[in-house]
């Protein structure tokens, strides 16, 4: 288990079965290919047909993207993750994608959508114009008045704010004593409830326009523009209108039936194109790392030992012009890596590739990194209920869902497996959905009480202790595992100097502490002391190792054992194992007692008491549940595999079919 061993294989075939070479490749999906550093390695006459491939990507992307506003799904899209999705054959596929006009089809598409978008923006404007068309009833004469004139005379609306209009009427007035032919209509309006602005229109002749609009300006008038179409009286336009109105409206229902009608009709057969194409685009970039002369491949990639044979089998049934060579990887090569551990480990996987895998030939680091972080979920989280919940909500996943893909059935499996260490430390540390059982089934806490073997919110010092002490023990079995990685490679001086020195140094003062204080025999105190010692001497030596002149090894070794404030500061990191599991505690025993406060409400108050009880449970396991994850996975990567891990792998991403719509069958 750990690390998969791979295969480096060199496949050499004649160029007509290069697609159904690439077909097994991708089928298989156990073949990561190697890329080639070369530049236009295959031959000159061989066409992938990477560009149309690429053009009909581009067609579905869009087809998808217009028509999914459009289109009710029958297989929603949590179903569809969870694997709940069609199955199909490629050759269904290649029936389908001949059979289907991805061009024509996009056409019809986009003429619906372009005409969509033009009633649309006639709509917007025209309904704009009757607004306008509304400020506008007071005026009795023709609006062509206003956008056209006479020869003689011309108009202008706008809007005054009511401050101003005393001092627009004023100005007009003064200006009428000598040119008569001007005159101000205004909107009728509520004296009692004036509005802030009123609508006025003036009618002026053309001979005084520069001077009449210059004083509207000035006085406050601004200006209304009114659309050049406008011709006849406010009323009729807007009857006008209110018909195109009515008309546009019906088109733009037409075209939306009709655009949801090519959703209909074609989002299945889109769906399952878009996998299609996508593998065929997958397919093609990747041969394209394929070295080739005129007749001939040869194409390199890894395969896992396990899959070599079942490999072969297939690639032989192509034909016989085709050889097929597996060797091991080279010691200067770096394979990618693929995890593969038992069943148990597996779901663990996830929480090393989140980090970094480890390199081809490195320690996994999931089978040391799972137990510990089963356990440290647990204590974070720690409420029996709310791993009941859990694994009630899982259980009901699993049941309702039976093809859920094996990377996602992993993930949700390991919350599966968190939840029993929930369940574990809730029942010991007399938890259940907070004080529940102490408010509301007092005849169950005898039973809950008997089951205690600490108490967080009693004797918070007892699990903080609890939760230092697994600190050593975590951080404590890093350094083993680092020493034995370095054993392992005969590295002896630095297994010892580095890593076992300091294991010894902080086991013995954390027996010599302990023995002082009486929780340990006492002759757990010389053998603290003796460890300690040796440790630090260890520690001291080492540290000025190559270090020129007998002062600088000096100074070296003080700075080295003041590292040990560094192991101080990480095994104080695990004090967060109490702060989180005592937060759940006490946000479950706030929901209790306000769902208990509620309940005194008369009549309806037992209702309420009830949904915020069920309610605020529901968000506290979320929340709960986010923090129980992500803090003992800290813990994992800064304090535990700060000791020993480094990564640095690449994952092994082997070419593959794009299923996020279909699941294709063999």
């Amino acid at each position: 288990m750990g690390v998969s061993k791979l295969k480096k294989a060199e496949l050499y075939y004649h160029k007509s079965v290069h697609d159904e070479v690439a077909a097994v490749l991708q089928e298989s999906g156990s073949c990561q290919i190697i890329a080639s550093d070369e530049i236009n390695n295959t031959p000159k006459n061989f066409d992938t047909g990477l560009n149309t491939v690429e053009e009909h990507v581009a067609e579905v992307r869009y087809l998808i993207r217009t028509l999914t506003p459009h289109y009710v799904d029958p297989v929603p899209s949590l179903d569809r993750m969870l694997g709940e999705r069609p199955e199909v054959t490629m050759s269904e596929l290649e029936n389908l994608a001949a059979q289907t006009d991805l061009k024509k089809l996009c056409d019809d598409v986009r003429n619906a959508e372009r005409e969509a978008g033009e009633v649309k923006t006639s709509l917007t404007q025209s309904r704009n114009n009757l607004e306008i068309l509304g400020k506008l009833e007071f005026f009795n004469y023709p609006l062509s008045v206003i956008t056209e004139g006479t020869k003689t005379v011309k108009g202008v609306i706008g809007t005054v704010k009511l401050e101003n209009l005393d001092g627009l009427k004023g100005a007009l007035g003064d200006f009428s004593k000598y040119a008569k032919d001007s005159e101000l209509f205004l909107a009728d309006f509520d004296s009692k409830k004036p509005p802030r602005e009123i609508c006025a229109g003036v009618i002026y002749s053309t001979d005084f326009e520069r001077e009449i609009l210059e004083l509207a300006s000035k006085n406050g008038l601004s200006f209304i523009d009114v659309p050049q179409e406008f011709k006849a009286a406010p009323q009729e336009e807007s009857e006008k209108l209110q018909a195109s109105i009515a008309e546009l409206e019906t088109k733009e229902k037409d075209l939306a039936a009709r655009i949801k009608s090519l959703a209909d009709q074609n989002m299945p057969a889109i769906q399952k194109l878009s996998d299609y194409y996508n593998s065929m685009l997958g397919r093609s970039q990747e041969m394209a790392n394929s070295y080739g002369t005129e007749s001939t491949m040869f194409t390199q990639f890894w395969i896992p030992v396990s899959e070599t044979e079942k490999f072969s089998e297939k690639i032989n049934a192509i034909g016989s012009d085709i050889e097929l060579v597996f060797n091991d990887p080279a010691p200067d090569e770096e394979p990618p890596t693929l995890l593969k551990n038992g069943g148990l480990v597996r779901p663990f996987n996830i929480l090393t590739e989140l980090y970094s895998p480890p390199v081809y030939r490195g320690i996994d680091p999931t089978p040391l990194l799972a137990p510990f972080f089963w356990l440290f979920f647990g204590m974070c989280l720690g409420d029996a209920g709310y791993a009941v919940v859990m694994a009630g909500t899982i259980w009901y996943v699993f049941r309702k869902y039976k093809k859920i893909p094996c990377g996602i059935k992993d993930f949700i499996k390991l919350f599966a497996f968190c939840s029993v260490s929930t369940f574990l430390y809730g029942v010991v540390s007399g938890s259940f959905f907070g004080n529940f059982i102490d408010s509301f089934v007092p005849v169950l806490v005898p039973l809950k009480n008997s089951l205690m073997l600490v108490d967080p919110m009693t004797n918070p010092m007892q699990v903080l202790g609890i939760s230092l002490l697994l600190g050593v023990i975590h951080l404590m079995f890093g350094l083993l595992i680092a020493a034995f990685d370095k054993l392992r490679s005969g590295d002896f001086i630095d297994a010892v100097g580095n890593d076992l020195s300091w294991f010894m140094f902080i086991v013995g003062l954390c027996l010599l502490g302990t023995a002082m204080n009486g929780m340990l025999p006492s002759h757990f105190f010389d053998i603290g002391r003796a460890m300690a010692i040796i440790g630090a001497v260890i520690i001291f030596l080492y540290a000025g190792k190559g270090k020129p002149g007998i002062f600088n090894k000096i100074i070296s070794g003080f700075l080295a054992l003041y590292g040990s404030t560094s192991y101080l500061g990480d095994i104080l990191s695990y004090s967060r194992l109490l702060a989180l599991g005592f937060g759940s505690a006490v946000i479950g025993m706030v929901i209790n007692l306000l769902g208990g406060l509620a309940a005194d409400i008369p009549y309806i108050g037992w209702i309420i008491g009830i949904v915020v009880i069920i309610g605020g449970h529901i968000f506290s396991i979320l929340i709960n549940i986010l923090g129980a994850f992500v803090h003992p996975l800290r813990l994992q990567y800064v304090e535990f595999f700060g000791k020993f891990y480094t990564g640095g792998g690449s994952i092994f991403t082997p070419l593959k079919l794009s299923q996020e719509y279909v699941t294709v069958k063999a």
